[in-house]
C-alpha cells in the first residue's frame, strides 16, 4: 500500500487547457483579489494561514461580505494559530452575512496541545473556474504601508479545470457540509491549451508528499538553472546533496532569501549554512527592502512550482501545503527573469569572502546554536502533529 501511495505521488498527471499568470504581493494583488471575488456567482472557497483584522483583512472581508449578500455561498477556513489576529468582531460580522468561517487546528482540545500540523496553504477558488494559489496571506505585511514595503511573495492566478480540482480539495476539509454537484463543463474549451498544470499537496501524516517529490525531481532533472525563492529556506541534508549534485553537473543555482525576517532565529539558522552553500557554488542573495515570504522554484526556465511550500522540514513533514507545478516555458521564464532582476537590483550576493570577513567566533556560535535549535523544533513539530482531522 505504501509503495502504491508513493507511486501515485510521483505520477499525478499534468492537465492542459488553462490560462495562468503570476502576480507579486502588494496593494495591486489585493485589488485583484477584490475584482475576482466580485466576479463570483455561486461559490467561493478560501483557505489561508493568516487572515488579520487589519486594513487589508477588512478590505477582503468587505468584498466577501458583498458577495455573500449577492447570494454567493462562501466557505472560509483559517488556521487557528496563524489567524489569532482575526478578531471575534470581524468573524461575527462575516458570519452574520451568511459566510461559513471555521478555524483549523485549535491550540488546545481534548486535553492536548495542537501546535504542529498547521493549515499553511493559501488558496482561493471562485465558482470552480478561477483559482489563486500562492504564499500570500491576508494581512498588511503583504500589501505594504507608507512605513513598510510589502513582503516579497508570489501567487498564480489560474483558470481552467485545475480550479475545479482545487475546489474539490477545499471542499474535502468541510466534513459536515453537503455541497451541490457541479454541472459538467466542456473540457475542450481553452484559451491556452499548451499550458500544463498539476496540483501538488504536502501533508506528510496523511501520506501526501507530492511537493517535496516535485522539488527533488526538479533538482535531479535540472540541466542549466535552478532559481529558488526561499521564504524560510533551511533545506535538510538530503535536499542539500541534491542541490550540490546539480551544481556539480554544471547547473547554476541561485537562492533568494531575506536580509531581515519576521523570524529572526531563522535568519541566524540559515546563515549557519552559508559557508556550505557558497563553498559548493550555490549563489545566495539577500533581499534588502523587506522580508522574503515567497516560495518559488524555477527549473531551466521551463518548469515552475509556486505555492505555500517552504524548503524546510516543517513544510515537508508537518504543515498542510499546496503548490501548483506549471510546465510551461513562457510562464516559467517570465517569473524567473523577474526574480533574477530582483537579485541583481535589490539584493546583496553573499560571497564566501564577504561571509568570512563578517563572521567572528561569537557570530558563528550564535548561528550554530540557532540552527540546532530550529532543527529540534522541526523534529518536535512532526512528533506533535496530530493525525486526526477536526470535522469542520
Amino acid at each position: 500500500m505504501k509503495r502504491r501511495s508513493i507511486w501515485r505521488n510521483y505520477n499525478k498527471p499534468y492537465v492542459a487547457n488553462h490560462s495562468i499568470e503570476w502576480i507579486q504581493s502588494g496593494e495591486k494583488y489585493y485589488d485583484r483579489l477584490v475584482e475576482i471575488i466580485a466576479s463570483a456567482n455561486t461559490e467561493i472557497q478560501l483557505q489561508t494561514y493568516i487572515f488579520k483584522a487589519d486594513r487589508t483583512g477588512r478590505k477582503i472581508a468587505n468584498a466577501l461580505i458583498d458577495a455573500a449578500k449577492r447570494g454567493v455561498n462562501i466557505y472560509i477556513l483559517i488556521d487557528a494559530y496563524g489567524s489569532q489576529d482575526m478578531s471575534l468582531e470581524l468573524q461575527q460580522t462575516m458570519e452574520a452575512a451568511g459566510i461559513q468561517l471555521r478555524r483549523y487546528g485549535v491550540l488546545f482540545s481534548k486535553g492536548r496541545f495542537h501546535i504542529a500540523r498547521r493549515l499553511h496553504r493559501k488558496v482561493m477558488v471562485i465558482d470552480g473556474q478561477t483559482a489563486v494559489v500562492g504564499g500570500i496571506n491576508i494581512a498588511d505585511q503583504y500589501a505594504g504601508t507608507s512605513k513598510m514595503p510589502a513582503w516579497l511573495d508570489f501567487a498564480a492566478i489560474v483558470t481552467g479545470s485545475t480550479a475545479g480540482r482545487l475546489e474539490l480539495i477545499c471542499r474535502s476539509r468541510w466534513k459536515l457540509i453537503k455541497f451541490p454537484k457541479k454541472p459538467k463543463t466542456d473540457k475542450k474549451q481553452a484559451s491556452h491549451p499548451s499550458i500544463m498544470i498539476r496540483v501538488r499537496r504536502n501533508d506528510f501524516v496523511r501520506n501526501q508528499n507530492e511537493i517535496a517529490i516535485s522539488y527533488r525531481q526538479a533538482f535531479r532533472q535540472a540541466e542549466k538553472t535552478l532559481v529558488i525563492v526561499g521564504g524560510y529556506f533551511l533545506p535538510g541534508g538530503r535536499t542539500r546533496r541534491l542541490i550540490k549534485n546539480a551544481v556539480n553537473r554544471g547547473v547554476d543555482v541561485s537562492v533568494l532569501v531575506a536580509e531581515k525576517s519576521d523570524v529572526g532565529i531563522m535568519v541566524s539558522a540559515r546563515r549557519y549554512l552559508y559557508g556550505w552553500l557558497t563553498k559548493n557554488g550555490i549563489r545566495v542573495f539577500e533581499y534588502r527592502p523587506s522580508n522574503v515570504h515567497g516560495k518559488v522554484l524555477v527549473r531551466d526556465e521551463k518548469w515552475c512550482s509556486i505555492g505555500s511550500y517552504d524548503l524546510n522540514n516543517l513544510s515537508t513533514f508537518s504543515n498542510i501545503e499546496l503548490n501548483l507545478d506549471v510546465n510551461n516555458v513562457e510562464f516559467s521564464k517570465s517569473i524567473s527573469d523577474h526574480i533574477q532582476d530582483i537579485m541583481k537590483v535589490e539584493s546583496t550576493e553573499i560571497t564566501l569572502r564577504s561571509m568570512l570577513m563578517n563572521r567572528n567566533i561569537l557570530t558563528r556560535l550564535k548561528c550554530w546554536l540557532a540552527y540546532r535549535f530550529v532543527k529540534i523544533l522541526f523534529v518536535l513539530s512532526v512528533v506533535l502533529a496530530g493525525k486526526k482531522d477536526e470535522k469542520q
